[in-house]
């Protein structure tokens, strides 16, 4: 019976401070396509349409938070993945990469990375979201910024 009384007095307690911790700020939309990536250049229709479908939430800082965010514990785990993501690769400051480390990746690797999903650092198989020439489409886009 005190062991029940313990368990719930911490439930309460673990339920009180996630309804306590802060919701994520929802960012405000951007009007200028090239401004969500931070290009100087024309970003074609076809890679803002893959990048708002499968990148855009978890790699800029324009984050849609999906609804169960909002839910105490989901919020923390979501927050804790989607800065995860952005420090890996934020596309809102592309333009402070270096080219000559991005350049690392080789094309074939980049697709497994996006296609397939990553185990550590932690990213989802993007496999279900897009297609393989949605996959092609960014990965020829990026190479021509890094020839920039």
């Amino acid at each position: 019976m005190r062991l029940r009384r313990v368990m719930l007095a911490v439930l309460v307690m673990v339920a009180i401070a996630s309804a306590a911790r802060s919701r994520p700020n929802l960012p405000a939309a951007v009007t200028v396509p090239s401004a969500l990536v931070n290009l100087r250049t024309h970003v074609p229709t076809s890679v803002m349409s893959t990048l708002r479908r499968a990148c855009v939430d978890c790699h800029t800082d324009e984050t849609r938070w999906p609804w169960y965010a909002a839910l105490p514990i989901a919020s923390h785990l979501i927050e804790r993945d989607v800065a995860e993501a952005r420090g890996q690769l934020n596309l809102s400051h592309w333009t402070q990469y270096d080219r000559r480390a991005a350049a690392r990746n080789p094309d074939g690797v980049m697709f497994y990375k996006i296609w397939n999903g990553r185990a550590n650092p932690k990213m989802p198989a993007m496999k279900t979201d897009i297609t393989r020439a949605d996959v092609w489409t960014l990965i020829h886009y990026v190479k021509t910024l890094r020839k920039e």
